[in-house]
């Protein structure tokens, strides 16, 4: 690939560009020029955010997609196709580009900044732990951090926690133990082998109370009177309400309880009386 870029890093003039010249070779600015990025990560090319956009310019001839790659990207390749005609009697002409997106990477505390083998197998293991290391097997009840139509398929992925987050959760899981004497020096990268699980799972229930808030911040729920599609056994569909639905399938067993709910509440103003 001749360029790489990170989810959510801002393009600009020196990334993807193009110069347009005239046949003696001078530069000079088109009657018409517009870009267009596909996703190519499938072997399929799948249109991203809108066609034949404008592009930004830096000079006469010289042009840039002026794009933010976004944080929700596949990884892997990518193509941005450039159409353009000389004059507006002119063919068009089509120039392709490749590039590609690459994960971010967690910048932890090692001397190099570049990674550190204990750290990564921490984030391994939380990760895990929180069952977020294969999203396409361990699918939940959630909204994707992706969703697109590939072929008339639904293709829909993504994790909960990004490495960066989890890696947060380590580290305030480590500063929770440091905080209880005797031992108040210990970091990430000189965790004692009896403490991973420690850490660990004081990581997961950081993770998993963030979760839980940003649940009771944007609470939704149902009403009784919303509508839903039933399918028999024979095939037929019924729409009903969630009220009419819950009836049907508990309505004796709410009944018997509410019989015996009745009951107790006789039986004890027997006994005051």
């Amino acid at each position: 690939m001749s360029v790489a870029f990170k989810p959510g890093q801002t393009l600009g003039d020196a990334d993807l560009k193009i110069a347009v010249r005239d046949s003696t070779g001078v530069l000079m600015d088109p009657a018409y020029i517009r870009y267009s990025l596909f996703d190519y990560t499938t072997g399929v090319e799948v249109l991203m955010g809108s066609a034949d956009r404008i592009p930004a310019t830096t000079g006469v001839g010289l042009y840039y997609v002026d794009a933010t790659i976004p944080l929700d990207a596949n990884i892997g390749d990518w193509i941005v196709r450039w159409n353009f005609r000389e004059l507006n009697t002119s063919p068009m002409v089509q120039v392709v580009q490749e590039f590609n997106i690459v994960k971010v990477c967690v910048q932890v505390e090692s001397a190099s900044g570049t990674g550190n083998d204990t750290i990564d197998a921490l984030l391994r293991r939380l990760r895990i732990f929180l069952r977020d290391w294969n999203p396409d097997r361990n699918y939940r009840f959630r909204p994707p951090s992706h969703e697109k139509f590939i072929q008339a398929q639904t293709q829909v992925f993504g994790y909960i926690w990004e490495d960066e987050e989890l890696y947060e959760y380590l580290l305030s899981a480590t500063d929770d133990y440091n905080g209880a004497p005797p031992i108040t020096d210990v970091s990430l990268s000189t965790l004692p082998t009896r403490w991973r699980t420690t850490v660990c799972l004081k990581a997961a229930s950081f993770a998993c109370m963030a979760i839980a808030n940003n649940w009771i911040a944007d609470e939704f729920s149902v009403c009784g009177d919303e509508k839903v599609s039933v399918k028999d056994d024979d095939g037929n569909v019924y729409t009903l309400s969630l009220l009419e639905l819950f009836s049907i399938l508990y309505g004796d067993e709410l009944a018997e309880i509410e019989k015996e709910t009745n009951k107790i509440i006789e039986e004890n103003k027997d006994d005051k009386e």
